[in-house]
């Protein structure tokens, strides 16, 4: 009996961390973000501007046109902007970043925490 329990536990951990991984290995083009508002993605597109706004020290990466006709936006806030120390490296390049999408002011965005949000695309 307790071997079927365990056994039990241990699919459901494996469902439920495959279901995570395939939802991060989804990727769709920045121009579709918003379709996935809630989700768990990799959004990957051309960064086309990077932009910051000088009260709140928040940088924008802005995917597919140049802020505010963009597609798509990376969101780096001020508390983790030590852990990207040159955001403008991006610009004009094709990358993938990954996280739970967002709308704000009727645009999708993802906020980067983390360097490994996102990564150059091949």
């Amino acid at each position: 009996m307790r071997v079927r329990k365990l056994l039990s536990v241990s699919i459901l951990l494996s469902l439920a961390t495959s279901r995570i991984s395939a939802a991060q290995d989804r990727v769709v083009p920045d121009s579709a973000a918003a379709r996935f508002v809630g989700q768990t993605v990799t959004v990957e597109g051309t960064v086309a501007s990077v932009g910051s706004s000088r009260r709140s020290a928040t940088t924008f990466l802005n995917l597919g046109a140049a802020y505010p006709n963009q597609t798509f936006t990376a969101v780096i806030f001020r508390s983790a902007a030590s852990r990207f120390p040159n955001p403008q490296q991006w610009e004009g390049k094709r990358v993938r970043v990954t996280g739970k999408v967002r709308l704000y002011r009727e645009k999708p965005e993802i906020v980067l925490e983390e360097p490994s949000q996102i990564v150059l695309a091949p």
